[in-house]
């Protein structure tokens, strides 16, 4: 599933930043390891929970 259409991010790709970041680190971080940016923001809060998720899936 495409998540940001802008940097054409999937969200496989987010996952595997999220989990690669080893801890909760802000999505700014995240879009910056992928060489990235936001442009519009609306994919923001979606990329955001998708985060959380593998943050709270590390913790167990």
């Amino acid at each position: 599933m495409i998540v940001c259409v802008c940097n054409a991010l999937n969200e496989s790709s987010v996952r595997q930043a999220a989990q690669n970041a080893g801890g909760r680190v802000s999505i700014l971080k995240i879009y910056e390891s992928l060489d990235a940016t936001p442009q519009c923001g609306k994919c923001l809060c979606h990329a955001r929970n998708i985060c959380d998720d593998e943050h709270r899936l590390a913790q167990g």
